[in-house]
Parts: C-alpha cells; structure tokens; sequence
C-alpha cells in the first residue's frame, strides 16, 4: 500500500528549551512549487525552527558563548537573538542572508546553544538550530517552510562565517511514535472511502481481542536471570558487563520486575533490571523533563493531554511494555531508560536530536572508564516521520549523523518502521541499507552498504501472531526484517489506571470484594497486549542483546574488564572495534534477519 498517511493537526509540541512549540502541517496542495521543483508530501513540522546541518560558525558560537558555558556548568543553557538585519546592503554570508529573509518576513533570528556549541567537544558538527520569533507580538507565528523556500531561492551562492559551503537547513520535523487515538493505534492514513479494505482491517488492530490496548493477566512465571547480580546494574557477580540495551522512549514505569518508580524520586538499585537514574553532566541524557504533577507523566499517571477526564495519553506506559519484552527475551540485559518524549507520543526532530547526542557521549565516557558512565550495546528507537520530499531520503542531515556516530562508536541502531500500511519510508527507518527479504532472512541489494566499521542500524516490521506480516506493518526495501509485534503480551505500569470505568460494578454477594467487568484502561495489574512495530524493534533488540551477552559470557573476565576501562585513547578506539565486530558477529547469529553467508564489505 502506497497512500500517503495523514498528518493529526496537532496545535503545540513539547519543547525542552521553550515550553510548547507551534506545530504546523505541510499540505502539497497548498504549496507553491517553482518549475522542476520535487513533489512534496505531507508532514508535520515545528512551524518557528530550522535545523542547519554542520558546525556553527565561530561568530555564532562566540555570540552564545556565556549560555554555552551556562550549560557546561550544569545550567539550562539558553537561546541566543541575533542582531536584526538593518540597511540595504546585499548579505556577504549564509547567515546574514537568512537574517535578511528573517526581516523581510518579520521575524528575529534566534540561536539555540544547547547543541552546536558543545559538539565540538568530541570533534562532532551533527547540526545546530535557528528560531524565527515575530517582531511584533501581534503577528502570526512564524512559518519556516516559507523561510525555507526562500533560503533555497536566494542564497545557494552564499558561503557561510567561516567562508565554507553554504549549508543545508531542513525543517524541524515532529517525530510520532504509535498512538492510541482511533483508530488504534496508528496515525490515521488517507485511501479512498470507495474501498473497505484494508482500512477496516487495520482498525481491528485497535480492537480489544483483534490486538488492541487491553489489560490482560500474566500467567507464565517473572523471567529468571542466568547470572548473578554483580556490585551495580552494570555488571554481574562474575565480572562482565551485562549487555545494554537504551530504550529512547517515554520512561518505564512502576512493576515487580522493575521496581517502583516515583517521577522525580530516584529508583536504581544494584540490583536494577531498569536504570532510571543515569545522567549525564548530573543531568538526565534525555531531554523530556518529568511533569510537574506525577498525573501527567507517561509512566505514572498517563494522563497529560486531558488531565481532568482523560482519556489516558496515546502513548501511556509505551516504555514499560518496550522494556517488558525486552526483558522477556533476554533478562539478562540491562534497560537504560531514557526519556524523550512524553505520553502525547510528539516530539520535535530537534530534541530527539539532542537527546541521541547525550546518549552518544553518555556511551563514549563509558567506553573511557569514566566512573558513573556506561557503554551502550544496541538502543531502540520507536518513532519517526515522513519526508515532505521522500526523494531525498538520502540527505545527510543532523539526525542520520549522530545515527551514524553512534554506530561509529559500537551501538547497533534498532528503528520501528511505522504502523500506517504504506510503503512511504519513515525516517530514521528508511536510512537502513535496501534490501530483498528472503525466507532466509536479508540480503543487502548493495553489499558495500554494510561496513566492517559501523554497527548495523535495521528498521523492523511487525508479524501477527501466526507469524504472518501483520496488515498496519509499513514495508519497503527499506526494512530489514519482521518480528513479532502484533497481540504482543508485556509490562504496563501498575500505577495507570484510565478514567473509564467497568460497564459492570456491584457488590460480590457469596464473599468479600467486588464483582464487575474488566476495567478496559485498569493495568494495576501490570500485564496487557498491544500492537505496533514500537514492539518488534524491542523483540529484535532482544535478540540481538542475547547474542550478544552470550558472546560476552565466553570471554575471560579480564579481556572484558579491559574493555571496559581503557587506559588510553587507542585502548578505547580497541574496544569499539571490538565491539563493533561482535555486534556484527551477533547481528548474523539472530534468526532471520541477515541471509546466512551475507558479509560486511
């Protein structure tokens, strides 16, 4: 199915630095191409930021310098406005020539430190972002598309600051992970009303019984550690590290296999299957900050969007059931909880950016030995968006750079590749290498797409539980394997439960308690199924941790533990060659996802 998913009209998006942003949706009937101009899609994106590819200039990073420093101290760091364009003179650089649009739209240029400065740190120029704020209070918001298109007309003969290339700027795109809004629990997708199928069939996917959110009751025994657990989280009693797996996602919530979690309260223990707590310059690596009242957070209350009568946010307890399969299927593996976005499910290009960044130098400390900082083995990323240009899914931007750093330095890159039934690729799933799927598992149609040098990163459909591709399941060459992800069983937090109540409630007349019908948004309970691709990404994760580990199980303690500290900076580069080829050596292990005799290039 090739239609072309719909876009909710969403109003605001969270934002760490600003509070709410203004969101906007790109509609291509009502876009104004210039002729041989590349068609262009819907999408959803942050209507007052760019985010600019490359290193900031130095005069931009001079400007920002206190706020910089700001944030190295621990501080929030800070927006920085540009001095407005004024006179008639032709601009001599990029920036100046966006200020120069930014006045003729009305708008003043600001800069966000928070990114751009920092990275220079390890060498790394990901991206940095500008904000376009009204100059009169009264004016409308602003509309970076429009921006944009100006930027691309009028100044592809400008250098930049530092007298490079110009650089190239793209919107702040408003990445989705599943919702559970209807239908459940996809993002509502565009087809003809004339044909039923396969809209009605996607729909039974929001349906309690046919996969839908509902609270169910665990049988099965808790999942059994096969190693003993060591003097922190990190480590088991026989002195290798466990494997790691970083669920970038909403935060895993209170239940028996993971502990109790209080928003604000800290919660690790050495004994942790979940680490919570883990920071980064004594501050959280991701960048969603935890409500101020415990009700609206993701992973406590649920319910953020309408905090008086509910329902439960669309994406309540999504980190607790991602963690729980994980758990499932390697329980061995250690969960790094880090939360980028909350129980809306919407969050801005631009922070999910920053937050892989922190991760990234979170995982390089670690590699370092740096004490309080850890290695990262595979993280999980389960959201995404679509290009308003699908062609140029090839761009080279901020996002699928620090995508690539992070496998650079070891990580393997798990994505979801979307629930909307389209062959239109999401992103960051639809920057995996393309390939034929085969009852074999992948084969790469260019084997040079897969580097000795870098982990792989695979984008991952979901499978019903007959194991056929399950109908939501996005697809295209672009996705490199199917997992199980639809009626999935797993964790919620115990501490949900939704304003609906049993259609059924009365006193239980032969003995004590009560007799009523299932509570459908009741999970004190702690078990429920569910369906998305936000699910099978974690089940490979898994999978990929297992081998892993097992892997790591065989070597002798003290190859490990020089792995994990490092004395010098080649002993570091050492272990990320390591681990890089024993991720790879897992990565083959894993039934069904590379064709066996597929080799890196």
């Amino acid at each position: 199915m090739s239609e072309t998913p719909e876009i909710p009209p969403a109003r605001t998006v969270r934002d760490a630095v600003g509070g709410r942003r203004p969101v906007r949706h790109l509609d291509p009937e009502r876009v104004r191409r210039s002729p041989g101009a590349s068609r262009v899609e819907p999408t959803a994106y942050v209507s007052d930021r760019i985010i600019v590819r490359g290193a900031p200039p130095a005069g931009l990073r001079d400007l920002a310098r206190p706020e910089a420093e700001s944030l190295r101290a621990g501080g929030p760091g800070a927006e920085v406005a540009l001095p407005a364009w004024t006179g008639d003179d032709a601009p001599t650089t990029w920036l100046d020539g966006v200020r120069r649009i930014a006045a003729d739209l009305g708008y003043q240029v600001v800069y966000d430190s928070r990114l751009g400065d920092l990275a220079m740190d390890d060498d790394d120029a990901f991206g940095y972002a500008l904000r376009f704020v009204p100059v009169r209070p009264d004016d409308v918001e602003a509309d970076t598309w429009e921006v944009l298109e100006r930027i691309g007309s009028e100044l592809g003969d400008l250098r930049d600051d530092d007298g490079l290339e110009a650089p190239a700027a793209g919107l702040d795109h408003v990445m989705r992970a599943q919702r559970r809004t209807t239908p459940l629990p996809f993002v509502p997708v565009s087809r003809p009303r004339s044909t039923p199928l396969p809209v009605s069939a996607i729909d039974e996917y929001g349906v309690p019984g046919s996969g839908g959110l509902v609270p169910v009751r665990l049988i099965a025994p808790a999942p059994v550690r096969r190693f003993a657990d060591g003097p922190n989280p990190w480590f088991t009693a026989e002195g290798f590290r466990r494997t790691s797996v970083a669920l970038v996602d909403t935060g895993v919530g209170t239940h028996p296999w993971f502990g109790t979690y209080v928003p604000g309260e800290p919660s690790d223990r050495p004994d942790s299957v979940v680490v919570r707590d883990a920071t980064l310059d004594d501050t959280p690596i991701g960048t969603f900050p935890v409500p101020r009242i415990d009700s609206e957070d993701a992973e406590y209350g649920g319910m953020s969007k309408d905090p008086l009568t509910g329902p439960l946010d669309p994406v309540a307890g999504h980190g607790t059931f991602q963690a729980g399969i994980v758990h499932q299927l390697c329980p061995d593996a250690v969960l790094l909880s880090v939360r980028a976005f909350g129980g809306s499910g919407d969050v801005p290009e631009w922070e999910v950016l920053h937050t892989l960044w922190r991760l990234l130098r979170f995982h390089r400390l670690g590699l370092r030995g740096t004490k309080d900082y850890h290695p990262v083995d595979v993280v999980v990323l389960a959201m995404g968006y679509y290009h308003e240009q699908p062609e140029d899914y090839g761009y080279d931007g901020p996002l699928r750079r620090v995508l690539r750093a992070l496998r650079k330095a070891g990580v393997v890159v798990v994505v979801a590749a979307g629930n909307d039934g389209t062959t239109r690729p999401m992103f960051p799933a639809a920057w995996t290498p393309r390939v034929d799927r085969t009852v074999d598992g992948a084969v790469p149609r260019k084997p040079a797409d897969l580097k000795p040098d870098y982990t792989p990163i695979v984008a991952v459909g979901a499978t019903n539980p007959d194991s056929t591709v399950a109908v939501f399941s996005n697809d295209g060459p672009w996705v490199t394997a199917v997992k199980p992800g639809a009626a999935v069983v797993s964790t919620m937090p115990t501490t949900i439960d939704g304003p609906v109540t049993p259609s059924v409630r009365l006193p239980e007349r032969l003995g004590p308690g009560v007799r009523a019908s299932v509570d459908p948004d009741d999970f004190k309970g702690g078990f429920a199924t569910w369906s998305g691709t936000s699910f099978s990404a974690p089940y490979l994760a898994a999978e990929i941790a297992r081998e892993i580990l097992e892997e790591r199980a065989r070597r002798t303690s003290e190859a490990e533990k020089a792995e994990a500290a490092p004395e010098s900076a080649a002993a570091a580069q050492d272990a990320v060659r390591q681990r890089t080829a024993s991720a790879w050596d897992a990565v083959r292990r894993v039934p069904g996802l590379f064709a066996q005799g597929v080799t890196t290039a």
